[in-house]
């Protein structure tokens, strides 16, 4: 059991570590059964209860299951009906009636949090996505700003996994495997299925999430690496049993499912699982643990170097989604254009930024804010940082980037973007001014030298 460094949660939450292993946590002595997983009579009188991830048949390494022991099983509600209100700014099917596409590039300022009480629920809404909930196939990517804590509901996500990256405030998170502290700079993952509810002790909060459909995120392959690095499967941390018994009447379950949301009434917790074991659990990761990798010769690496974690397609090394985060590291690299090189990718990156600036944009790309750029868009440093990059030239010493925390969200699906999202007041008209200003550097006499004299060119301006 462990709790992260630098948590001021007192006893709020207590922890698990590792990540895809099958866990087990009791809140009462003797309350998990020890020679089968549905007794006929479990201990104290609980329910047993599997909440599965994968098919039944899915291989062994990848199935994923939890058996919960709880005081009331979930099916005790009463019929779900659609939400009122209704969620208007959801979209987990992405079709010319729900969404566009373009090929410009796109930043968005960060978003006010409004002035009306709003909770995580009515707080969250989608930027972009691409394929189908019901189709099990796709992504969908959200931001959320509030002001208010969950009060007599939980939130169940039928259609994926949400990966939640906090920008501004803390997330108490209260699933039923047990609590979550979530704080910027930390990201957590809410599995398909789990019933959660989120507070707000710091008030106003913003921040991103990602969907999956129909998989599930994972660790990425360290090939050459070898068997250290990048994120550490210990530093992962799992909750650990909590319940609660009283009586709720008007309890409300809100589930999104296919994009809509429904509400079933039940007069009880759905936080009243007392013991729980398996490997399908929510967690959260420090992203400030992570171990990077980097050149210390020539040349720029690779975005992909920086993979936390990894949705995968069916398609081997190609990724449904992958969380790419830019954290505090040294650059050494001799002879280089240092900051990420200009770029045009079959995949689409979507970018936010949890604190700090971010290497290649010196201005316009805020902490909350966010970009998207699609698949073949062109895309790189703008012009400050370009002009002021070669300005050092070869005078370069080996700096450390410090104080930032960028991520990414990248995809092999092309997004298409909802319409709020293209029509909203903080979309950054001017995006594509940060690079009108690059200028050629181009001699028909040879190439620039590190003093600014030029040497003979093979080729021919003829």
């Amino acid at each position: 059991m462990e709790k992260p460094a630098g948590d001021d949660s007192g006893l709020w939450a207590e922890y698990q570590s590792g990540f895809g292993n099958h866990f087990s946590s009791e809140a009462l002595p003797g309350a998990l059964p020890t020679e089968q997983n549905n007794p006929l009579l479990c201990p104290y009188g609980l329910y047993a209860e599997q909440i599965s991830g994968t098919a039944f048949t899915a291989p062994r390494k990848q199935n994923q299951r939890s058996w919960l022991y709880r005081i009331k099983p979930s099916v005790t509600h009463e019929p779900f009906h659609p939400r009122v209100p209704g969620h208007k700014h959801l979209v987990s099917e992405f079709n010319q009636l729900t969404s566009s596409a373009t090929p410009t590039q796109l930043r968005w300022k960060p978003a006010d949090v409004p002035d009306a009480p709003t909770d995580f629920i009515d707080g969250l809404y989608t930027i972009c996505g691409a394929g189908s909930s019901f189709l099990r196939h796709g992504y969908a990517i959200h931001m959320y700003a509030a002001n208010k804590s969950m009060e007599g509901c939980a939130f169940c996500n039928a259609d994926g996994d949400f990966l939640i990256v906090p920008q501004k405030g803390r997330l108490l998170i209260t699933t039923e495997c047990g609590k979550l502290q979530v704080s910027p700079g930390e990201m957590v993952v809410l599995p398909q299925g789990f019933r959660f509810a989120i507070n707000l002790p710091d008030g106003p909060s913003r921040g991103y999430v990602a969907e999956v459909f129909g998989t599930h995120f994972q660790l990425p392959e360290l090939g050459p690496i070898g068997a250290n690095g990048l994120a550490s499967p210990r530093d992962f941390l799992a909750p650990t049993a909590w319940f609660e018994e009283s009586f709720h009447p008007g309890y409300t379950i809100v589930q999104k499912f296919g994009g809509q949301l429904f509400a079933a009434k039940q007069n009880f917790s759905p936080f009243n699982v007392v013991a729980w074991h398996g490997n399908y659990v929510p967690y959260k990761y420090d992203l400030i643990k992570f171990c990077p990798y980097n050149t210390v010769l020539v040349d720029h690496g690779d975005p992909s170097i920086n993979t936390v974690l990894t949705a995968p397609s069916d398609k081997l090394g190609v990724a449904l989604l992958d969380f790419v985060i830019f954290p505090p590291r040294w650059l050494v690299a001799e002879h280089t254009f240092r900051p990420p090189y200009y770029h045009r990718n079959c995949m689409s990156e979507f970018m936010g930024l949890i604190y700090g600036t971010y290497e290649a944009k010196a201005d316009g790309f805020l902490p909350g804010g966010a970009s998207l750029h699609s698949c073949m868009t062109p895309h790189g440093p703008d012009t400050k940082t370009y002009e002021a990059t070669i300005a050092r030239a070869e005078d370069a010493e080996p700096c450390r980037i410090s104080g930032t925390m960028a991520f990414m969200f990248e995809s092999s699906l092309v997004p298409r973007i909802c319409p709020w999202a293209l029509e909203s007041p903080n979309v950054d008209a001017d995006y594509y001014q940060c690079w009108i200003g690059l200028k050629s550097h181009f001699s028909c006499n040879g190439r620039p030298e590190v003093n600014g004299s030029f040497t003979p060119s093979s080729a021919s301006c003829d």
